[in-house]
């Protein structure tokens, strides 16, 4: 304040005229404004929070947990019959204790988290840690009467003050614009091949505002004190406030209210290959017999579009002469299938008959786009319960019965291929108005899948990926990969904030095409060079997964040349030796809402550097991951956030809070281990569940306390939800210098009763690299009870 009042007197105005200045801009931001003030008029409390009767409309404020208010504002004197809510699936919550206190200016509502002031004068409210510290502040919202889709309904708009505040904004799904931070920018939640919406904003000042609604909406932050939060379609504004402070708890909190993310099977943590396409049974069982005879670890292979007759008939075409049998071949040889699917069905089909006959289409195509799309070609309509249960009957009936493994679920925005606007928009669906759900189809069309996989077996864990996502799908066994992107560099940089971005928007799953989907060249050294340092990157995804257009129409890791085969492979089995820690970081995800892929403002939230540093992550606590997004480049700048560092390839340390040089040849990625880590890693396998992960190699990076949880199960039904797991707990006490191997705690079917721990305290140029220590420091016999080991 004192600098801009010296700045404000160096151009010659008075100090009463700068007092004035300085004043009008801190007082509450509807003081000023073209309309009148909104006061509140009386107040009702209640068991769960409070009631403001406002001069126009209705506010209600209730508390959720500690931490968690929902707030509620009707432009009449009442709150309209709800409405289905897609999104949603906890409304009931237990009592929290909170106090209320009045004053002749302000309510203030105290839990044993924060305060949530609302100002008698306008409504605004406040949002304050228990300090008094203001994190932001709800100024105004306003609901204007329109009619859309011809419903009579009112536009929702939420001005949000962040003036003078130096916080950073994320989340709010992934989309392609190449920021990170989105103070200072305009971010429309609308579906779209490569964007997805999510309407969850997460700030650094450690709260996330979960806006629920699910027709099209706008954070407007382009003057970046003032945030606008929009929607087109709205009974009420509605929304809940998180506070962490840290952001695992904000997200936590937000997956509290729309559902976690189940376990998937482990072998999804492994490789996936794909292309677009495999065109025969015998060239898909041709490519999975190579990789066995080159000992390439992979998990996965997947077939894309075009392997039906139409789509929505669910039956293989002639190129495919025994489905089972390539499936149960597939199986033979260690490989998962995952299989495209698509929302449409087209013409010819006693599904596509039984559909219309139903009345389950949205919209038809007016005219053929051959070969992707025929005429009258139709999107089911996902909101209708009736017809996502005739979606799943026949995707089980074609696919899952003859042993398909996992969904990848297409064009689910649904894609409107030609058109700007979503096809859903002035169409009545089962649920309602077009425009009011347009943005909720991925959830209700993986539902369809999850919820009917779930109902039919026990025995196989679901696995979706999906090109589009919304609030919630982390529920319905959920990734989503980043869309059609281009082959090039430019591209590929940008995946890196719309991956964290994403991560920040509380659902944990997420991928791309590596090297790009149009288009690329195996035979072109520059386009290896690319596919080289994706698949680096990708390696520390949550998925690791290969794909994309190529001339020549293949994508192996074999079809890049033997030097670039050489580095990929070594990536590859790096994945594979960190399965232990990479299932474990799952178990946490599930379990504790964790986010694997890590921005740095998740463990650096205080450091600005960190808040905005959108080319590096973590993955889980250990890593720092620093991709190489330059061509031709053997080095690379890496910012070390405060804390002591170990280089992963050659054991050398150093202490953070600078920038340094890292060396990055083709073949490295700049990969950081954080003091005080401890990383399992597994023997050398070709598949996930090749053999038990025995023994295990256990590095601790010593300079801090640290500790890690082991987790194991039977990799693949879900039994783990009914208790059916283990896990190991390790503690490194850096001032005892001692390692705590704690007990076992559950147990499951097949689990390892003893087992050898291979104990590895790193340092240069000794449990380094991917390759397993020679020679280990300890070497620990377990069977399950507590043990100390030192150096």
């Amino acid at each position: 304040m004192r600098s801009k009042y010296a700045l404000l007197l160096r151009f010659g105005l008075t100090p009463f005229f700068v007092a004035a200045l300085l004043g009008a801009a801190l007082v509450s931001p509807a003081q000023a404004q073209w309309e009148a003030r909104n006061p509140v008029v009386a107040i009702q409390s209640q068991p769960d929070g409070a009631i403001f009767t406002m001069k126009t409309g209705t506010l209600r404020l209730q508390v959720c947990s500690d931490s968690s208010i929902h707030v509620l504002y009707s432009p009449t004197s009442s709150f309209p019959a709800s409405r289905p809510d897609p999104v949603i699936i906890k409304t009931s919550w237990p009592a929290t204790k909170f106090t209320m206190q009045t004053d002749d200016d302000s309510v203030t509502l105290t839990t044993a988290q924060i305060k949530v002031v609302v100002a008698r004068q306008d409504g605004a409210i406040s949002y304050r840690d228990l300090s008094g510290k203001q994190l932001v502040q709800e100024g105004t919202r306003k609901l204007m009467p329109v009619n859309v889709n011809g419903e009579d309904t009112y536009r929702a708009e939420s001005f949000v003050n962040i003036y003078g505040s130096h916080e950073a904004l994320y989340g709010l799904g992934q989309h392609q614009s190449g920021v990170w931070n989105y103070r200072g920018e305009s971010v429309d939640i609308s579906q779209d091949n490569s964007n997805i919406a999510v309407p969850f904003l997460v700030s650094s000042n450690g709260y996330g505002i979960f806006w629920n609604n699910d027709s099209r909406s706008r954070f407007n932050n382009r003057f970046a004190n003032y945030l606008y939060i929009s929607s087109e379609v709205a009974d009420v504004i509605d929304y809940y406030f998180f506070y962490g402070p840290e952001l695992d708890k904000v997200i936590a909190s937000y997956r509290e209210l729309t559902g976690q993310a189940p376990l998937f099977g482990k072998w999804a943590y492994g490789f996936w290959q794909c292309k677009n396409r495999y065109k025969s049974q015998d060239e898909i069982l041709g490519i999975a017999r190579k990789y066995r005879e080159l000992h390439i670890p992979v998990d996965n292979i997947v077939q894309d579009w075009f392997w039906w007759n139409r789509k929505g008939e669910f039956v293989f075409n002639k190129n495919y002469p025994d489905p089972k049998g390539m499936i149960d071949e597939l199986h033979h040889e260690n490989f998962h299938l995952m299989i495209s699917i698509w929302p449409f069905f087209e013409p010819g089909s006693e599904n596509y008959d039984y559909a219309e006959k139903k009345g389950w289409f949205i919209d038809k195509f007016k005219f053929a786009k051959p070969p992707y799309h025929t005429d009258a070609m139709a999107v089911y309509d996902a909101s209708n319960p009736e017809a996502r249960r005739f979606y799943w009957e026949q995707v089980n009936k074609g696919l899952f019965n003859i042993g398909a493994d996992a969904w990848w679920m297409d064009t689910n925005e649904p894609e409107t291929e030609g058109l700007e606007e979503n096809i859903q928009l002035g169409h009545e669906l089962a649920i309602g108005s077009g425009d009011r759900y347009v943005n909720a189809y991925p959830l209700l069309d993986t539902a369809a899948v999850y919820e009917g996989q779930r109902a039919t077996s026990d025995q196989k864990r679901v696995y979706i990926l999906a090109r589009s996502a919304f609030a919630g799908s982390q529920r319905n066994a959920v990734t989503a990969w980043s869309g059609d992107i281009n082959s090039d560099w430019f591209s590929y940089r940008r995946q890196i904030p719309a991956g964290l971005n994403f991560a920040l928007s509380g659902i944990p799953y997420w991928t791309t095409d590596i090297g790009g989907f149009v288009f690329g060249s195996p035979a072109d050294p520059a386009f290896r060079e690319l596919f080289v340092r994706w698949f680096q990157y990708g390696t520390f995804n949550p998925v690791l997964r290969v794909h994309g257009t190529r001339n020549p129409d293949e994508n192996e890791l074999w079809s890049y040349g033997p030097d670039a085969q050489k580095i990929l492979v070594n990536f590859d089995r790096l994945r594979y030796r960190l399965l232990p820690y990479t299932y474990s970081l799952a178990w946490k995800t599930t379990s504790e809402s964790y986010t694997p892929m890590r921005p740095l403002v998740m463990e650096f939230r205080s450091d600005v550097r960190a808040q905005n540093t959108w080319d590096e992550f973590m993955y889980g606590p250990a890593f720092l991951v620093n991709p190489v997004t330059e061509p031709a480049a053997s080095s690379r700048r890496v910012y070390l956030p405060d804390a002591k560092w170990y280089d992963f390839w050659n054991g050398s340390s150093a202490q953070g809070g600078r920038e340094v040089a890292a060396e990055a040849p083709l073949e490295r990625l700049p990969l950081y281990i954080r003091a005080g880590a401890i990383v399992p890693m597994g023997p050398d396998v070709e598949w996930s569940t090749e053999k038990p992960a025995d023994p295990i190699e256990l590095r601790v990076y010593r300079g801090a306390d640290g500790e890690f949880t082991l987790y194991e199960d039977e990799n693949d039904n879900y039994n783990y939800e009914k208790g059916a797991h283990a896990t190991i707990a390790f503690r490194w006490d850096d001032a005892g210098k001692v390692l705590t191997i704690g007990e076992r705690q559950g147990q499951f079917p097949g689990m390892l009763a003893s087992r050898t721990f291979r104990v590895v305290f790193v340092r240069e140029n000794h449990g380094v690299g991917v390759a397993p220590s020679e020679m280990a420091d300890k070497v620990v016999q377990y069977t399950g009870n507590q043990i100390a080991v030192t150096p």
